[in-house]
């Protein structure tokens, strides 16, 4: 139970400094650019892509904001390049600019275009979504795609449940992380609300029937956050058409969410964030926000907006600091935790970065549970015994690195 705790909480937003607006979330500088790059000679030569990406990072040099430009310029190379070759070119943009630390925006386009290839294709797409790239904004962007455009019968919704009750479980196709599985629930969330003409009570029904799993299973509550995200975090023009007119104020979200219960209401108020951007900004302010009756909850909103924050203050170690600094002692521990994990799950180039959260912990007396979480995620992020995962378990100081790489704890 405590790794499906655990596993509720990562994929929070998880989502984005645009689309979790999961806005505004997930470096291995080595590893993680190897292993996308490792794989270039079987499609574009690589000084090909070296050229698309000198060419990009000039014409977007003067643009006001870069990262837009390159959400912009990068999916316009899926005339010439394939999928594969438009992220490792996202990879190369990365190494040469840090601005441009996030891209789930830019992940969901790149799937979103392959899809339109040729839709009935979407399961292979969100098989062929790299790891440890863009928050796993590709899987997300597949998915979507796939059902933007039409919302079904009741009839209709019933035949594609086989679908949904699988598409997210190991196949021979895909063997998925714990993490890629969570993000993959998720964006079930997010699909059921386009399935359903944006239908909230049809929608969270859906989730009940295919996230909840024999042997205690359950990713109920990720779904629920990608049904709520969907109303309020829209990121396509069709995503606001979905919602229009659904979308309650800031004044009306207490009475809005309080007609949920449970995780469902939990889902409703973390999502409901981007109305209360400036305040969660704020120690006190995350505080208040997340002050709710039940206590697993209240927990669950620090972990999933601690999540969109660091994505917010742009991995920036000194902003992640002060604001985790800022909290009482007890939420300290869990808040640098977080951070250091949402380093990784955004991007796998960036363990030392994490580890590094986990070394200014130690400042305030609360490494121990941040260096656990990366023990943790050593096995849930990565697949048991990777590179990657060796090389976060090496990372690590003793006796945490002796600890690393066996396995999720639960």
């Amino acid at each position: 139970m405590l790794k499906l705790k655990r596993l509720r909480k990562t994929v929070v937003k998880r989502w984005s400094l645009n689309h979790s607006r999961y806005l505004p979330l997930l470096a291995l500088a080595i590893i993680g650019s190897l292993f996308l790059l490792a794989l270039i000679t079987r499609n574009s030569p690589a000084s090909n892509l070296n050229d698309y990406t000198s060419r990009i990072l000039a014409k977007c040099a003067n643009s006001s904001y870069r990262p837009s430009c390159y959400d912009q310029e990068i999916p316009a190379l899926m005339d010439r390049i394939s999928m594969e070759d438009a992220f490792r070119v996202t990879v190369l943009v990365q190494e040469k600019d840090s601005a441009y630390q996030y891209c789930h925006v830019l992940g969901h386009e790149l799937s979103a275009r392959e899809v339109r290839k040729d839709p009935s294709k979407w399961k292979e797409v969100v098989s062929r979504c790299p790891s440890g790239v863009c928050s796993n904004g590709c899987i997300h962007g597949g998915f979507q795609e796939r059902f933007r455009a039409e919302s079904l019968t009741d009839q209709q919704i019933i035949q594609i449940k086989p679908d949904l009750e699988t598409i997210c479980e190991d196949r021979s196709s895909w063997h998925p992380t714990g993490l890629e599985q969570a993000s993959c629930y998720h964006a079930i969330g997010h699909l059921t609300m386009y399935l359903t003409g944006a239908d909230l009570k049809k929608s969270i029904k859906l989730c009940d029937e295919v996230t909840v799993k024999p042997g205690g299973r359950d990713y109920s509550q990720l779904c629920y956050d990608g049904v709520f995200m969907q109303i309020f975090q829209p990121l396509e023009p069709e995503d606001f058409a979905l919602v229009k007119g659904k979308q309650p104020t800031r004044a009306e979200v207490t009475s809005y969410c309080g007609i949920f219960v449970g995780a469902q209401k939990g889902s409703c108020l973390s999502e409901a964030w981007p109305l209360f951007r400036d305040e969660i900004a704020q120690p006190n302010g995350l505080i208040g926000y997340c002050a709710q009756e039940n206590r697993d909850q209240e927990d669950r909103c620090f972990n999933a907006l601690e999540y969109v924050l660091v994505a917010q203050f742009n991995f920036d170690e000194e902003k992640i600091k002060s604001f985790c600094s800022g909290l009482p002692a007890g939420r300290q521990g869990q808040c640098f935790s977080n951070a250091a994990s949402r380093l990784i799950e955004t991007d796998y180039r960036n363990t030392s970065k994490s580890v590094s959260i986990c070394r200014t912990a130690d400042q305030f007396g609360v490494a121990d549970p941040c260096f656990r979480e990366l023990v943790f995620y050593a096995s849930f992020n990565f697949k048991p015994g990777s590179q990657e995962s060796q090389q976060l378990c090496q990372a690590l100081p003793d006796p945490w690195s002796k600890q690393c790489g066996s396995g999720p704890k639960n």
